[in-house]
């Protein structure tokens, strides 16, 4: 049963006639993702598992004496001094792909460690730890260069080059999940659980601790970390018609909203999106190298959305609703014909917002600093059709691309009103935070939006050494019932329960406390009674065993961290 079949029944088992009013609609939707919602954590058997793929990320080091990280001098400011918050190798790419043995030639500048720890080792041994914000490849010097989070204490340990290392803390699991039911390590030769301990647990044991005190090798236990949210961004898009640029397809016309979110970093390479981001791209990996983004849809920012981000914030408001215009063109070669324009959508400004994009326009030195655009912080749009255009005789003929598919005007897009993902982003001088949608980008239909709250965490012992699979089953939190086609991830025979949860909250609102309180006691016993369904897929007739479960600990044991009796 779809979202618009539960509602009915609601309307109906109320003995209520709104006449189907949007100010209605919206309430009694929203009372049907609350008991969604709650449904998923009162009863996850209910819900269907989903196994996620993730991927460890080994540690990274100096390699000799002369591997090491020097601060940038910024010649463009007046004062003309070390940018603590800016670091380069002290080689160029050329003597590390001379000498491979002796100098890091691996720095990934496709943002998969943006994100991770670095960390800093003086003279005196000192260790200090920041967080990379992200790596780029300057090829005006052949060099290395990375941002990090917070500024070095050069006024306390002074300006020389210092050895480094690079390493995962902690991993964060999918931003929806809401139940971990097992971890297990894929690997060629190894494939078993991985047991899970307490923090607590872990930190008594020094499980956690400096690297160099933490042994290395293949991950056995899992043990929760903190919390990570990135903080999104608070005012919505701006769209306009753009008419400098055709709607070229193939995407048809139509009216649209668009919200935006912020990324930082990428997570493994192999467990890319699976929509096409193009309709003549393929799947690369976009890598910094210093460059600007080009204004109009291009290359970089689909290949830019094609892998997960390590984190994501949670989303913007919506912007206006905006419709394809049918304008005249100013196309470039002086001519205006009438025809469908590009809509424009404007960005908010987070790289000047973060201090990387504060270059003085005029003025001598004009004041750009080395590590403007590299914040690290990407910008990722999703588009909601809201309705296709019907009147477009004669309009397809002037589109660059056509599809196949819809080439008439009596054709339509497969449409659910979700906003799905649409193209990934940074804002600078170039594109002055815009971007162009002229129907050239495939929205990804497998990458809806999702309503971010942060990510939990988790360490690993031993420390990876190496890139290791590991798989995770799990209950995930429910996407929001948006369309009047999207069906909820339950069992069918869980319906009822979810309409009768529902109905509880409909009935508080209308003041009828009595009702309400009738359908919460007949919802627990709608939920015993699946429960005994869906506990468990056992069979009845099978004995289960239920074992006895003790606490204890040792600090000096010596046991199998996975026997069955351990709590």
């Amino acid at each position: 049963m779809d979202l618009a079949g539960i509602r009915t029944s609601m309307y109906a088992q109320a003995d209520w006639s709104p006449d189907q009013s949007p100010e209605a609609i919206a309430r009694v939707n929203s009372f049907i993702n609350r008991a969604y919602n709650q449904l998923s954590l009162e009863a996850p058997f209910l819900f269907f598992e989903d196994k996620l793929r993730v991927a460890t990320e080994p540690d990274v080091v100096s390699l000799s004496t002369n591997d090491r990280l020097g601060m940038v001098t910024n010649t463009g400011l007046p004062s003309n001094a070390e940018d603590p918050w800016t670091f380069v190798t002290t080689y160029t790419k050329t003597t590390a792909d001379a000498d491979t043995a002796a100098y890091t030639a691996t720095w990934k500048t496709d943002r998969s460690w943006d994100g991770r720890i670095i960390e800093f080792e003086l003279a005196d041994g000192t260790l200090l730890r920041n967080q990379i914000r992200t790596i780029w490849y300057d090829s005006s010097s052949d060099r290395w260069r990375l941002t990090v989070v917070h500024p070095f204490n050069k006024d306390e340990h002074g300006t020389a080059a210092v050895k480094w290392s690079i390493y995962t803390e902690a991993y964060g699991f999918p931003d929806d999940i809401i139940k971990m039911r097992s971890m297990r390590l894929f690997n060629n030769t190894q494939q078993y659980p991985l047991d899970v301990l307490g923090q607590d647990e872990a930190e008594q044991r020094s499980l956690v601790g400096p690297r160099a005190q933490v042994a290395a090798g293949i991950p056995r236990i899992a043990f929760r970390r903190e919390h990570f949210q990135l903080e999104g961004p608070g005012l919505a898009p701006k769209v306009f018609p753009y008419g400098v640029t055709a709607w070229k397809g193939p995407e048809k016309p139509g009216e649209f909203e668009y919200v935006v979110t912020y990324a930082w970093g990428k997570r493994d390479a192999e467990f890319r999106l699976p929509g096409l981001p193009k309709w003549d791209s393929y799947a690369g990996q976009w890598s910094n190298t210093g460059q600007t983004i080009a204004l109009a849809p291009n290359e970089e920012a689909a290949r830019n959305r094609v892998r997960e981000p390590r984190y994501e914030s949670a989303p913007s408001p919506a912007s206006e609703k905006v419709e394809t215009p049918y304008i005249e063109l100013q196309l470039g070669d002086g001519k205006f014909p009438l025809g469908y324009a590009g809509i424009g959508l404007t960005v908010p400004n987070i790289e000047y917002v973060l201090g990387f994009l504060t270059e003085h326009p005029t003025g001598s030195p004009t004041g750009a600093r080395v590590s403007q655009h590299q914040s690290g912080i990407h910008i990722r749009i999703y588009r909601r059709r809201l309705r296709d255009l019907e009147d477009l005789t004669g309009t397809y003929g002037a589109m660059e691309f056509a599809s196949k598919g819809i080439t008439g005007p009596s054709a339509f897009a497969d449409n659910k009103q979700k906003f799905y993902l649409l193209a990934e982003m940074r804002a600078d001088e170039l594109n002055k935070g815009r971007f162009i949608d002229n129907g050239e980008y495939i929205p990804d239909r497998s990458r809806p939006l999702r309503d971010v709250h942060g990510y939990q965490q988790y360490g690993l012992y031993p420390r990876p050494d190496a890139r290791y699979e590991i798989d995770i089953r799990c209950v995930r939190r429910p996407q929001e019932l948006k369309d009047e086609r999207d069906v909820p991830t339950l069992h069918a025979e869980a319906i009822n329960v979810l309409i009768t949860r529902a109905m509880s909250y409909l009935y508080e609102s209308m003041g009828n406390l009595n009702a309400s309180q009738l359908m919460v006691i007949r919802y627990q016993d709608e939920l015993m009674t699946l429960a005994k369904r869906y506990g468990d897929m056992r069979p009845s007739a099978v004995p289960v065993i239920r074992r006895m479960s003790r606490a204890r600990y040792s600090a000096r044991s010596r046991d199998n961290y996975r026997k069955w009796y351990k709590s």
